[in-house]
């Protein structure tokens, strides 16, 4: 693929998506959520959290795949199952921005420390997730360029991160869904 030979259009590329992702995220709660919705559709939209934590869930198992695949040196198995971890990566950030758009943010409702732990994973699973986007691309690209020595060398940061992601953006859903309004 020409685009992975291209080290300055796909640098311009991989830190382009790494800042617009989380800038758009961040407008999301800015901006009100679409008005006059449908109250059957808003009721619909609520199921995209639990499509969200299922698709962080199986972006988890994926990651577990992979690291054992390499380890087991399947490295086409290895490739398919991070290419699988991205591509539903890349579909929870549509769902999710789907979801945002289109409803009002779910205020948490438990007190004491489970509100504390909950604020935690939740801000270290946000903070993360912003750093995870150029470590996932670059350890992706350099695994599709065929550059071994520095895809490992960036995957040794990016597989526990992503994977910390991945298994956070869950817990939060198990926590937040009980004050979902649907």
């Amino acid at each position: 693929m020409k685009l992975l030979q291209n080290n300055r259009g796909l640098t311009r590329l991989v830190w382009a998506l790494s800042i617009a992702i989380p800038v758009v995220v961040a407008l999301l709660f800015t901006v009100p959520p679409m008005a006059d919705l449908d109250p059957e559709l808003a009721a619909k939209m609520y199921r995209l959290p639990m499509l969200n934590a299922m698709l962080n869930g199986t972006a988890f198992l994926c990651l577990i795949g992979s690291f054992l695949a390499i380890r087991n040196q399947k490295v086409a198995l290895h490739r398919n199952l991070n290419l699988g971890a991205l591509t539903l990566s890349l579909l929870f950030l549509v769902s999710y921005v789907i979801f945002h758009a289109t409803t009002e943010s779910t205020p948490f409702g438990g007190e004491g420390s489970i509100r504390t732990l909950y604020f935690f994973i939740l801000r270290s699973h946000i903070l993360l997730s912003i750093v995870i986007i150029p470590l996932a691309l670059w350890t992706t690209v350099r695994g599709l360029q065929g550059d071994v020595v520095r895809h490992k060398k960036i995957a040794r940061y990016t597989w526990p991160l992503w994977l910390y992601v991945t298994a956070t953006g869950v817990v939060v859903y198990l926590m937040i869904s009980p004050y979902y309004p649907y």
